[in-house]
């Protein structure tokens, strides 16, 4: 039975207003250590603290990708677009309201990981413009079947 592995990033973001297509966060760095042969990415969890319940697409790469900025426009390179693995779409009626704040599970994604450093790359961009009132109102989470190999 393969390992499972959970990889959370709280990324820094504006307090503010966002345009549609613009990044949340900047760069997202997952920590997937424990998958450097690759696995199946299984589960995308989004807790929202300002329970805005936007909506948002998650894009991973298996390499480091361009830089783009918090609160700019998701214009990644060519280059970048060869190294993306999955696109995950949050909708709104993902959200579940629990305490005044707001989480979305995304199940059976069943992407295939591709081989890695130990890390996995993501821009986390939102569709429409949400107005968060804190600089880390979200949290991302990505459960991993790890690729057992010997």
């Amino acid at each position: 039975m393969p390992a499972s592995v959970r990889a959370s990033v709280t990324p820094t973001f504006t307090a503010g207003a966002y345009g549609a297509a613009d990044v949340v966060g900047g760069m997202l760095t997952f920590n997937v250590s424990g998958t450097p042969q690759g696995g199946i990415l299984n589960r995308v969890i989004v807790v929202d603290d300002d329970n805005e319940k936007a909506v948002l697409t998650l894009y991973l790469f298996g390499t480091k990708p361009s830089t783009i900025a918090d609160n700019a426009a998701f214009t990644p390179a060519v280059a970048d677009l060869k190294a993306l693995f999955a696109k995950v779409a949050i909708a709104a009626a993902d959200y579940a309201e629990l305490n005044s704040n707001a989480i979305a599970i995304i199940d059976d994604i069943n992407c295939v990981l591709p081989a890695n450093n130990g890390y996995i790359y993501g821009y986390l961009v939102c569709t429409a413009t949400p107005t968060y009132t804190a600089t880390s109102d979200l949290t991302i989470t990505l459960d991993v079947l790890a690729e057992g190999r010997n």
